[in-house]
């Protein structure tokens, strides 16, 4: 339409430009543009608007959650030292505690054998001094049968048991034996 009026000339080439076409191009670009703001530039503007605020909330959100995962992280650490912490304290105390144990069953088993053995101690003397009792008796009866045997009669045996008894005592310190 611009240039119709060259195509009516009949080939001229010169560029007639008439004022009422571009008035009327003017005014048909600025109700385009009206148009085209009103209609599609304001949906395409919020469309790129709400995009913007959706990736800036994604952003903060992937910051939050970076965030997040710094303080979990730290949180965890602290929680595995405490852990390991108190997993030494327990293995400790359950050592001193074995230990502790041992240390009482040698003490206990140490009384016993003490026990054991002072018993035996002690029924070893009393076995040692009923052998002496009972060998100091077959002397003594002995010795009378010996000395009626000797003199050819018969000896008092209660009054000669008592003199071999006697006898025996004296020399129980000389034998190694206490009286």
């Amino acid at each position: 339409m611009l240039f119709a009026p060259l195509a009516a000339e009949g080939g001229s080439s010169a560029l007639i430009v008439h004022p009422f076409w571009v008035l009327v191009s003017i005014v048909n670009f600025l109700v385009l543009l009206y148009v085209l703001q009103r209609s599609m530039w304001g949906p395409i503007t919020r469309t790129l608007d709400a995009r913007a605020a959706r990736i800036r909330e994604g952003l903060e959100a992937a910051e939050a959650a970076k965030r997040e995962r710094e303080e979990m992280k730290a949180e965890v650490e602290r929680l595995l030292d405490r852990a390991r912490r108190e997993a030494k304290e327990i293995a400790d105390r359950t050592t001193k505690a074995a230990e502790d144990a041992a240390a009482q069953t040698r003490a206990e088993a140490k009384a016993e054998g003490d026990h054991i053995r002072d018993r035996a101690r002690s029924d070893a003397e009393q076995l040692h001094r009923q052998a002496l009792a009972e060998l100091r008796g077959e002397v003594a009866s002995m010795a009378v049968l010996a000395a009626g045997r000797i003199l050819g009669r018969e000896v008092d045996a209660a009054a000669h048991k008592t003199l071999i008894e006697r006898a025996l005592d004296e020399a129980g310190p000389q034998l190694g034996r206490p009286s």
